[in-house]
């Protein structure tokens, strides 16, 4: 909560809130650390922009199409942006966006003005089409929910045999892990370790975070528990072979 009373000093002292035309917010920060903000954040965002007349912008690029659990992030807060922004999983590796906002905003464009050179592509479509399909008949935001549960539940037990891991925190199969030194201290070159000597057992990761010092855990939706499992026995040894 502390970054939203800078936002309040900052329009109070530097900025009045009348000159900003929208605030744009990943609701689950991605390249940030997949770091999950409180609920309460969110809603005092929203707050702030109903105030001010500000748009209220959520990049779901990387937190939507079921990757939390549910279709979008947002839902998880109980807040709905005025516009949002998604990619990336809506059309399961083909090139697609969108922009989704409220009918009294998306009126307002005149006709032409959304123009784009690959916009409307007929094959992304489809792909889209039948993610959206797939995600809805085989149960794959109640899967990444169970799974995600399972995920995080074995990783805070990791947490509390290993001191390398400083945090783990995330929502459906967006997970992040993080790993810091004996003084707490962000450990970029421990992570590094863990992930070659997890390529070298077949599971690839990938970090995030300022410091690169975060695992980011984001499977594919259709993973299963057993799947999950094999991938975390691996990532187990890794923290045991390279955190002595």
């Amino acid at each position: 909560m502390d970054c939203f009373q800078y936002l309040e000093r900052l329009f109070k002292h530097l900025i009045h809130p009348e000159e900003i035309a929208c605030m744009i917010v990943e609701p689950v920060l991605g390249e940030g650390g997949y770091a999950v903000p409180p609920a309460e954040f969110l809603r005092n965002l929203r707050g702030l922009c109903d105030r001010w007349s500000i748009l209220l912008i959520f990049d779901e690029v990387q937190s939507g199409m079921g990757r939390t659990g549910r279709w979008f992030a947002s839902e998880h807060f109980g807040v709905i942006p005025d516009i949002m922004t998604v990619a990336k999983g809506i059309a399961s590796g083909m090139p697609l966006s969108a922009v989704a906002a409220k009918g009294e905003i998306m009126s307002k464009w005149p006709p032409g003005a959304h123009g784009t050179t690959f916009g409307g592509n007929p094959v992304a479509c489809a792909a889209a089409i039948s993610t959206l399909r797939v995600i809805e008949e085989e149960g794959l935001l109640e899967n990444a929910a169970t799974v995600g549960r399972y995920a995080l539940e074995r990783l805070k037990t990791m947490q509390e045999k290993h001191p390398c891991i400083g945090d783990v925190r995330g929502l459906g199969l967006m997970i992040g892990i993080e790993f810091v030194k004996g003084d707490k201290e962000p450990s970029t070159e421990g992570l590094k370790k863990i992930m070659d000597y997890s390529l070298e057992k077949g599971l690839i990761l990938a970090e995030c975070g300022v410091d690169k010092n975060v695992i980011r855990l984001a499977p594919p939706l259709v993973v299963t528990r057993e799947e999950m499992e094999k991938g975390l026995d691996i990532l187990e040894e890794s923290i045991d072979k390279t955190s002595g």
